[in-house]
């Protein structure tokens, strides 16, 4: 399954993110979900040293991988469940069940967009598009207010010269 997002930055219309994730089975520890970022070279620059930031941050749950650039328009970053690795306990030992269930059916892209402006005070656009796939197959598709998802947004914005 896919959840691609066009343009989740504000003043950025021609950059997005797709979040893919692989099939597994529910009692497995969670995968790595890769979020591949595409968009023109100058931002995308920038948008790599923010995503380092993520990377650095503490979270009992969850963690970001070291931000990649791939390429002048393409950086790659992956969230990585930590709710079982943690404690070193299995699932069937009963090892933080709760915070495993939210990792699991929240996506990570809710989760990706409150990190970027609650930690990395980046500035989201207003309105957040998501499109899900499947198999190749539009599953569904919808539109939500920025303030559904995080609040405060950030006031860091992608198209700035690195001096501001």
């Amino acid at each position: 399954m896919s959840i691609k997002v066009p343009a989740p930055f504000a003043g950025i219309s021609d950059l997005g993110f797709t979040a893919q994730y692989r099939a597994q089975q529910f009692n497995e520890p969670q995968r790595d979900v890769p979020l591949l970022f595409e968009g023109p070279p100058p931002p995308m620059e920038r948008l790599a040293g923010i995503l380092q930031v993520l990377s650095g941050s503490k979270s009992a749950s969850y963690a970001w991988t070291d931000p990649v650039m791939l390429g002048d328009g393409v950086v790659i970053l992956a969230y990585r469940d930590r709710s079982v690795a943690v404690s070193g306990q299995t699932l069937s030992d009963g090892a933080r069940i709760a915070d495993y269930v939210l990792n699991l059916v929240r996506p990570v892209v809710f989760t990706f967009l409150h990190d970027c402006a609650a930690i990395a005070h980046l500035r989201l656009s207003d309105v957040i598009e998501m499109r899900v796939t499947a198999e190749s197959k539009r599953v569904a598709g919808f539109t939500l207010p920025l303030a559904d998802i995080v609040q405060p947004n950030g006031n860091r914005l992608l198209w700035e010269t690195a001096s501001s």
